[in-house]
Formats: structure tokens, sequence, C-alpha cells
């Protein structure tokens, strides 16, 4: 089953869109051919499901078209994000270089802390992070959670997003929604101009990604409500050709 989209110009494709198309894959495609720009993407799955894999590879092609990108990690630091994106023959180390990629990993910042109530808001505040035309947090779980942020703050949070968005930026977040407040997490999906689910199942022995397209709000062409992946060494994520329910 495929989601429609108007038809537009190319002219208006590349004022509108970035473009997602790496030759060795059919994401792009599958996807219809783009990201809408100043749009909130939330990408959902428990932990191990491919939610880092999945913004990898479209921030990597995001950056091959000349897009900037802010990659705020929670999991890895500098090096163990380069070497995990060469693993996947994602080859970052130039756009680092050349400030095209400004990455940020938390957890030398948070060290054995616990988290302020506010630290969402703080980090929020941090104008460095919003100069790239993409921001992407993952995973946004351990900044928010639960029942450490209160509902206040929740509506706080969305609304400096909204923000953000409004001023051309695309916002793209990683979350396991098990660790995610719940308030949080319920806006989070109700602002969404795009919400991918991950899930993992097995299909005739074999453990099967599937990415369940919920919404996807001006979408560049028509795409796929489920794209079934896996993610091989040397190859980085690559679309499965059969078709799984």
């Amino acid at each position: 089953m495929a989601g429609e989209a108007a038809i537009i110009t190319q002219e208006e494709r590349d004022f509108r869109y970035m473009d997602v198309a790496l030759r060795r894959d059919e994401l792009a495609r599958n996807l219809g051919g783009g990201i809408p720009k100043n749009s909130i993407l939330l990408i959902e799955g428990i932990d191990g499901a491919g939610k880092s894999i999945l913004a990898q590879r479209m921030i990597f092609s995001f950056l091959n078209t000349g897009t900037s990108v802010t990659y705020i990690s929670s999991e890895l630091n500098t090096i163990s994000f380069v070497d995990q994106m060469e693993s996947l023959d994602y080859d970052i180390k130039r756009f680092l270089l050349n400030d095209d990629l400004l990455f940020i990993p938390m957890f030398p910042l948070l060290g054995n802390t616990k988290l302020s109530n506010d630290f969402m808001m703080k980090l929020l505040r941090t104008k460095e992070i919003f100069k790239k035309d993409v921001i992407v947090f993952d995973t946004l779980s351990f900044l928010l959670i639960k029942d450490q942020i209160s509902e206040i703050d929740c509506f706080d949070v969305i609304n400096v997003l909204k923000k953000f968005t409004s001023l051309g930026k695309t916002i793209i977040f990683n979350v396991d929604p098990s660790h995610l407040n719940d308030t949080f997490l319920t806006l989070l999906r109700s602002v969404s101009d795009i919400y991918f689910q991950i899930a993992i199942k097995d299909f005739a022995g074999m453990t099967v990604r599937m990415i369940n397209i919920p919404r996807f709000k001006r979408p560049q062409g028509s795409y796929q409500v489920k794209i079934p992946f896996k993610v091989e060494s040397g190859k980085g994520l690559t679309i499965e050709i059969a078709s799984f329910d």
C-alpha cells in the first residue's frame, strides 16, 4: 500500500525537500523521494530496532547533497560514531572537518550526575545546536525519562521545537516509547509531521526490521507505508525486496 502526494515541479522539490537518495539502496524511492524541510520526524522503536541506523542513513544522504546536520548522541562519542558510520560505508569524516556536520556526544557531559528537570530546555537554548539545517536527537529518551519532566515543561519543549521548524529547521527524534514520559510522547506524536514506527519481526527464520509509517505530511511523491529493511556491515541499510505484513 502506498501513500499519495500531489504533483510538483522540480524547482519546487529542490526548494521544499531534502534528498535522501543513495545509489546503493531503494530508501528514497520507498519514501517518495525526499523528506520535507521544516518538519518534525519522529522515529520510534525499542532498543536495537534500528532507529539510529535509519537516522544515520538519512543524514549521510543529506550531507552528500549540501544539507548541514547537528547530531546529538546519548550513546556514542565522536570516535565511535565515526567508526560506526564507516562500518556501514557512510564515510562522514570530511563533513566533520568541513563543519557541515556537528556531532555532540552527551554522555561525557552527563557523567554520573542526575539530570535536572529543566535539562532539556537548557539544551534547546543552546544556539549552536540549531545553526545547522537538520538537528538529530539520538536518542531523546534519556533526556525525558518517565515522570522526570512536568506537563508544563512538555508543552514548553514542544513550543520551542515548533518555533525552530517555523524558522526552516528539520528536527529528527529517535525515541524508545517505553522510556519516554507518556505526556510528552503523546504530544510529540501529535505534532510530528512524519511518524515512523520501527518493528522487529521474525519471518521464515529471519529477523526482519520494518518501518511502519502512520503519518507522512507533505510527501514528495507516493511512498510505501511499510518498508522492510536490513543492516549489513560494509553496505549499510538495504531495503528488502519481498513484502511482509
